[in-house]
Formats: C-alpha cells, structure tokens, sequence
C-alpha cells in the first residue's frame, strides 16, 4: 500500500512540475517589421521585450461552473415565467374591468330609462321581446339595476 502511495506522491509531483513549466513566462516585443510577437521564447537579440504573466487559472472547476450555470439558467427561467404569468393576470384583470365598466354603463343607462319613462311603457328585453312590467316587476327591476351598479361602479 505504501508503495502505491508513494508512485501517486511521485507521479503527481511530476504532473506539477511539468504543469509549471508549460505554464512559463510569455514575452512580448515588436520584429523589424513591426509586427507585435508573442512567444514562450524570449526575442532572439537584445531587443526589449515585456514578460507578460500567464493567465490565472480557473477560480473553480468546470463541473462547478456547469452547476452555477445550469443553476442560473433555471433561476431566470422562473423569473420569465413570473413575468409572464404577472401579464397575463394583469391583462385578465383589465378585461374584467372593462366588462365591469360596460356592465355598470349598461345598468345605469337601464336605469335611468325606468326611471325616465312612463310606469305603462314597452320595454326590449335581452331576447328581442318586447314586455310591459307590472308596477311591482319593475320596482324589482329598479332594485336589481340599483344592485348591478352598487356592484360593479366603484
């Protein structure tokens, strides 16, 4: 078993040195020509050159990231489907509002014509009828226009 350990401690202190040594210093000059050079080899006279440090690596692994991602994707998908779900309440409650509007319009232009018009008069009725009210279908008529306003014109 010790053996084993060993060969793994080896093997994985030779992985970072070979690691290290891929990840050395880059150079950066401009030729002759004016062509601006990046190489692990710095310029081959004495021209000046700047040593530009590698890259950081990775502040995690990529599995992680793949979650964080996956894990943002779904948090925005959740707020689309809010945002979605929010207009379309939005947009039922403003057609309820409009047929609640039209409703109280109707009942109180109802109204006022029984109230306007003498007790014996015809009156159209949704059906396409027309219809006489007795004294006392349109005292309930009257209470039941006054009812449609008192519930739908706030």
């Amino acid at each position: 078993m010790t053996v084993i350990i060993l060969r793994f401690s080896l093997l994985l202190g030779l992985a970072f040195t070979l690691a290290g040594s891929a990840l050395g210093e880059m150079y950066r000059w401009v030729d002759d020509e004016g062509n601006v050079v990046y190489s692990q080899q710095p310029p081959p006279d004495d021209r000046s050159s700047k040593v530009i440090a590698p890259p950081p690596p990775p502040a995690e692994d990529s599995g992680n990231s793949l979650k964080k991602v996956r894990e943002l994707n779904e948090k925005l998908d959740a707020a689309a489907e809010e945002r979605n779900k929010a207009k379309e309440e939005k947009r039922k409650a403003k057609a309820e509002q409009k047929k609640r509007e039209e409703r109280c319009a109707t009942a109180r232009k109802d109204l006022k014509t029984m109230n306007e018009l003498p007790p014996n008069t015809l009156y159209g009725t949704p059906d396409g009828e027309w219809k006489r009210f007795t004294p006392e279908e349109r005292a309930q008529q009257i209470d039941s226009l006054n009812k449609i306003i008192k519930k739908n014109c706030k």
